[in-house]
């Protein structure tokens, strides 16, 4: 008998994670679809179709060894309580949100397979410069102000924002800095201006551009993620220290000239003052996060829509209202793992520039979800960016999507370098 459990044992194997995130799919959408009361198939098809996109994506990712399949998986679980979360809060956005979710996992499995075609021509850090400038110029000739900020492009019925694709595009010029810090060593009136000065100049100019669109937010993601980038690849620990003195005294002083940045810390520092007005939206955020206790009120069975953009800005509140305390720390680790398995993937990388660009790429999205669960918790002052992959919006989930594109892509080709070893030590 012991014989037979044991040969039984080891034939036996474990469960594919990616059933997991499929049965998940299914409870979520099937208890959304008597939401209202009564049966809605359509929100039945959408969460077979999204657990059916998974498996074929799944599928593509281990047939092709397009790198590590855990970090599609950790992001295809977040997902799903993104996804559910925004058709709880409203069908219309919920089915806009999934169209936008078919064209990221599209673009998503486009990078996956062709970026390692054309990253050995994308590293001039003079191009990646010229393209953010470019992207704010634009935005500020034909952008339009939304929420006090002027970050939005509207070509016709389409719009999007871009800072969101500028945060890429801006790891990028790093990546190209640490790779060749040469090309920003400048020449001016006989003198010769170290790299990292040059490259503090241009930061802080960039800097400059989300203040003006009043983006304080993104603002403070991009320095946060070129701090992070010189100190573990420059190892400059003063010159990180005098940037983080001049970029305070910054902060300082567009905190008293600025009343829009004024009210926030204001509402940050005591929203129960003025909580029918500036202190309405963090109020009602702690308000839906401690009614949800541990537990939750139960998917559609609270009142997300007393907080102000809950679809964007607060959905983490929502998520933690109905699904619990346990429901946020869910997400809370599901990113943490993200960043963890993006770090190891930098780790494995040999090249500069792979290296520093799958850093910063991790570094983002681990900074922007801090930044944001920090903002809605009080922890500190609210900055309005979005949640990745959860928060509503299109250019938020492709620019999402193309960073998770990118991660994958340097993960596989970590597998071609070991297989090329792998086959070099067998022809020896």
């Amino acid at each position: 008998m012991d014989k037979i459990v044991s040969i039984n044992s080891k034939k036996s194997k474990p469960i594919s994670p990616i059933h997991l995130v499929a049965l998940i799919d299914l409870i979520l959408f099937a208890l959304l679809s008597f939401k209202s009361g009564s049966f809605v198939p359509l929100t039945l098809i959408l969460g077979v179709s999204k657990a059916t996109l998974n498996y074929l994506s799944y599928y593509i990712l281990r047939k092709f060894k397009l790198g590590d399949r855990y970090i599609f998986l950790i992001v295809a679980l977040i997902l799903s309580f993104g996804l559910a979360m925004q058709l709880r809060l409203s069908t219309e956005i919920g089915i806009k949100q999934f169209i936008w979710f078919l064209i990221g996992i599209s673009l998503f499995m486009l990078i996956s397979s062709g970026y390692k075609i054309m990253h050995k021509y994308i590293r001039s850090i003079w191009f990646f410069y010229a393209l953010i400038i470019f992207l704010f110029i634009m935005t500020q000739m034909i952008g339009v102000r939304i929420n006090g900020a002027k970050n939005w492009i509207m070509l016709g019925k389409f719009s999007f924002q871009p800072s969101e694709f500028i945060k890429i595009i801006f790891v990028f010029f790093m990546a190209s800095f640490i790779s060749n810090s040469e090309a920003l060593r400048l020449k001016i009136a006989d003198r010769v201006l170290p790299p990292k000065w040059t490259l503090m100049v241009m930061v802080f100019v960039v800097l400059g551009f989300f203040v003006l669109q009043r983006e304080f937010g993104t603002a403070l993601l991009i320095f946060m993620v070129y701090l992070a980038i010189v100190y573990v690849f420059e190892k400059a620990a003063v010159f990180i220290a005098l940037n983080a003195v001049f970029a305070s005294l910054g902060a300082i002083v567009a905190i008293q000239i600025m009343p829009h940045l004024q009210a926030r810390i204001d509402s940050w520092l005591n929203p129960y003052a003025d909580i029918a007005g500036k202190g309405y939206q963090i109020t009602q955020s702690l308000f839906a996060i401690g009614s949800g206790s541990f537990f939750g009120t139960g998917l559609g069975l609270g009142y997300p829509h007393f907080i102000p953009n809950v679809e964007t800005d607060f959905i983490f509140s929502a998520i933690c209202e109905e699904m619990g305390l346990f429901g946020g720390l869910a997400i809370i680790i599901l990113f943490a793992l993200l960043v963890y398995r993006g770090i190891k993937i930098c780790l494995r990388l040999r090249d500069p520039f792979s290296k520093s660009l799958a850093f910063g790429l991790t570094t983002t999205i681990g900074f922007q979800t801090l930044i944001i669960i920090g903002g809605v918790t009080k922890a500190i002052p609210l900055t309005g960016i979005t949640l990745p992959f959860v928060s509503y919006g299109g250019s938020s989930l492709i620019s999402s999507f193309l960073i998770l594109g990118i991660l994958q892509a340097l993960s596989g080709s970590i597998l071609t370098e070991e297989v090329f070893e792998v086959e070099k030590i067998d022809n020896e």
